[in-house]
């Protein structure tokens, strides 16, 4: 019998191990889920492109229909997860959403036409990092980090929602007018190109409507009128993250997959390059909008922190949204525009957590002095009012 609970204690031991060791490295694998999904799909789509380019080539008419399913489910969750009140709790700050809208809508957009002239090679380069210029603020990461940071969560959210519903309407046509100024962009005569983007750019708006607001609105619709939605959304929140970043993976495995070779072609030089331009874009946003919101609106820092991450963001599941109904033919391979929004979201994840987390912590010592002041004030009135 001792022979017999030795062994079975050998046998657990291994798996006792693998359960201790998985729960220790759990929070860091979800937590890092999205950039290391990236790492994984980029490397599989170069080193075995086959799978994701055979599941990403289908079509119904101009849909690609693996694609549009991942999109149509990152956006049901978004419509899901999305609570009335904190929406209702961001109106009160109104200067802040104001500054924010206009911001991550029209003066961020208008870098694209920089960014567009710019000669990065291949040229995918230079429209991917235009085109994420104009997009949207990010989807959950932004009000993650505004969270963490200890800004105002419920304005990061309203500026969440506001913009990537309005972003639908608007991204179209400043992203046609932005990539017809790029050199060659504009191949064809004046009257014609204008009448083709007009039709480009609202054939991308009916399949931004189709495969962005609907899917939001339906899983809006399902919270509300479903009463187990919201306990199911809190239940399962990590996993409805985790679903919603594999899918969003699953887009860009199958974007580089179809671009292998384009991608194999160029050059480790022109990869660096690209890196250090959403590197810097990131930085040059943070720049502009710090000014605006501490010198010049001094946006109490509650507001403040909200709106500065919010508007340095750019979206990457809009950005891979509109780089999927992309002409092809015309803008070159999916993939390849894809990397500068890939880049560009990496880095600003990566620069903000550091920046929430010097806020967060500064945050945590101002209340810890106010604390220990308010107890040594506390202490001298005791102290007081006992030799009285």
């Amino acid at each position: 019998a001792h022979h017999d609970a030795a062994t079975a204690t050998c046998a657990m031991a291994p798996t006792t191990g693998c359960a201790s060791h998985w729960q220790q490295w759990k929070p860091w694998l979800i937590k890092n889920f999205l950039v290391l999904g990236f790492l994984f799909a980029i490397t599989l789509a170069l080193v075995w492109p086959l799978p994701g380019r055979e599941l990403g080539s289908p079509k119904a008419g101009d849909f690609p229909i693996t694609q549009t399913i991942c999109i149509v489910v990152i956006f049901f969750i978004s419509g899901v997860t999305l609570k009335t009140a904190d929406i209702k709790n961001a109106l009160s700050a109104r200067a802040a959403l104001v500054y924010g809208i206009v911001t991550i809508l029209v003066v961020t957009p208008m870098l694209g036409f920089a960014i567009v002239q710019i000669p990065f090679e291949p040229p995918q380069f230079r429209y991917g990092l235009a085109l994420f210029a104009c997009v949207p603020t990010t989807l959950t990461s932004g009000v993650t980090l505004v969270t963490s940071a200890m800004g105002n969560g419920a304005l990061a959210l309203m500026l969440t929602v506001t913009t990537n519903i309005l972003g639908v309407f608007t991204v179209p046509f400043i992203l046609n007018a932005v990539l017809t100024s790029a050199p060659g962009g504009n191949d064809s005569g004046e009257a014609e190109n204008s009448n083709a983007m007009v039709d480009a750019a609202a054939a991308l708006l009916l399949k931004l409507v189709i495969s962005i607001i609907i899917p939001m609105a339906v899983g809006k619709l399902v919270r509300e009128n479903v009463p187990s939605a919201p306990r199911f959304t809190a239940k399962y929140k990590v996993e409805l993250g985790l679903l919603n970043n594999a899918s969003l993976v699953a887009i860009v495995w199958m974007s580089v997959s179809k671009s292998r070779g384009q991608l194999v072609g160029a050059s480790a030089a022109s990869i660096v390059i690209i890196v250090c331009a959403g590197v810097l874009f990131h930085l040059l946003l943070l720049c502009l909008n710090w000014t605006m919101t501490t010198p010049v609106l001094k946006l109490p820092e509650f507001e403040r922190r909200a709106v500065l991450l919010m508007t340095s963001q750019k979206t990457l599941p809009v950005a891979v949204t509109v780089i999927s109904y992309l002409d092809e033919q015309k803008w070159g391979a999916h993939g390849l525009i894809a990397i500068p929004c890939i880049v560009g979201h990496v880095t600003q994840l990566f620069i903000d957590a550091f920046i929430a987390s010097r806020w967060a912590a500064a945050t945590v010592k101002a209340n810890e002095l106010t604390a220990a002041r308010t107890d040594g004030l506390a202490t001298a009135e005791q102290g007081s009012g006992s030799k009285q």
